[in-house]
């Protein structure tokens, strides 16, 4: 027999279908999906603000050598001093070479994002099909009013709402601490990067370590501000804020010591400014998640009541001989 007519006994059918069931939202795909979607709106409605004519940066040494160019021109290589007289103009075109990395890191997560909805829309409309087929199964075997375990179905109805409400708390928390904590990551590496901006022996190499630094630490931020998105808090840190402002005059502080430390201390307070954000996130996921396991033990104990008051009815009315056979979609209900 084909899978697509399988025949077996009812209760069969009953455990197998509420097996599948909890398999196939052992994952919480549909919370995962929420999460995914509000965040890719979110980022669609970012990209809206950018201008038309901005393309993203296609490859990380034009950013660098924009930059180099631009220093050339200006003379300041040998002539360190002028960049105080440039630095607004410096500050401008970095501002917008910034804005294109950016632009860059939101289209690949937009991507990443939509192909990840793709696998999740499938997988919820499979739950929701076995859904289907399992109240299908009830309404061939009994009637809205002769369904053992009313009440059971109640306590089970609030049982899934409290537990997927937890399960959608921590999909937002889980997200947000894997944003916060490759942000912290991009920061460290950018401060790396940050140190040779001052020492390189050549203007090309200070101007690659900046631009290097800079970009990480946009992808930085740009993980933080993803953060604030999936948790629903976009309000800016005072810390981001100096952040943005340090990073559009990072080339030209490269070439004065008090500037460069002044640049580097807000790095550095941004950094904490993560370190604090990563450690608040993970201590309420830690709470979240304990509450939600047990909320899924309870409600598996009582989708387990559940089965048992049908399973018990079925063999009392002695339909335990009765099979249930899907055909094209179908479902039917044969005697022995």
């Amino acid at each position: 027999m084909s899978k697509s007519q399988r025949r077996e006994t009812v209760v069969a059918a009953l455990s197998r279908l509420t097996e599948e069931v909890s398999s196939a939202e052992r994952q919480y795909p549909a919370q995962r999906l929420a999460v995914v979607t509000a965040e890719l709106a979110s980022i669609q409605q970012e990209l809206k603000e950018f201008e038309e004519t901005t393309k993203p940066m296609s490859n990380p040494q034009e950013y660098a050598k924009t930059m180099h160019q631009m220093f050339v021109s200006l003379d300041l290589y040998k002539t360190p001093i002028l960049a105080l007289d440039n630095q607004d103009f410096i500050a401008n075109v970095n501002r917008k070479e910034m804005r294109r990395l950016e632009q860059g890191w939101l289209r690949r997560r937009e991507a990443e994002l939509q192909k990840e909805r793709r696998v999740l829309h499938a997988q919820v409309l499979r739950v929701r099909a076995l859904y289907r087929q399992l109240q299908h199964m009830l309404e061939r075997i009994w009637s809205g009013s002769t369904r053992p375990g009313l009440s059971l179905e109640s306590d089970l109805a609030r049982a899934q709402s409290l537990r997927d409400g937890l399960a959608l708390a921590t999909a937002r928390l889980r997200a947000a601490s894997e944003y916060a904590r490759a942000a912290l990551r991009l920061f460290d590496d950018a401060l790396a990067a940050w140190k040779y901006a001052a020492v390189g022996r050549s203007g090309w190499e200070r101007t690659l370590a900046c631009s290097e630094a800079c970009g990480l630490l946009v992808r930085g931020r740009c993980g933080e501000r993803g953060a604030r998105r999936v948790l629903a808090t976009p309000a800016a840190p005072r810390a981001a804020r100096a952040l943005r402002l340090a990073l559009d005059y990072a080339f030209t502080d490269t070439m004065h010591d008090h500037r460069y430390q002044r640049a580097t201390e807000i790095f550095l307070q941004f950094k904490e400014t993560l370190v604090q954000l990563v450690k608040s996130i993970h201590q309420v996921l830690m709470n979240n998640i304990e509450s939600l396991a047990v909320a899924e033990k309870d409600f598996k104990e009582k989708r387990k009541q559940l089965l048992a008051a049908r399973i018990n009815d079925i063999v009392r009315k002695g339909f335990s001989d009765l099979q249930y056979e899907e055909v094209v979609g179908r479902f039917k209900l044969y005697k022995m």
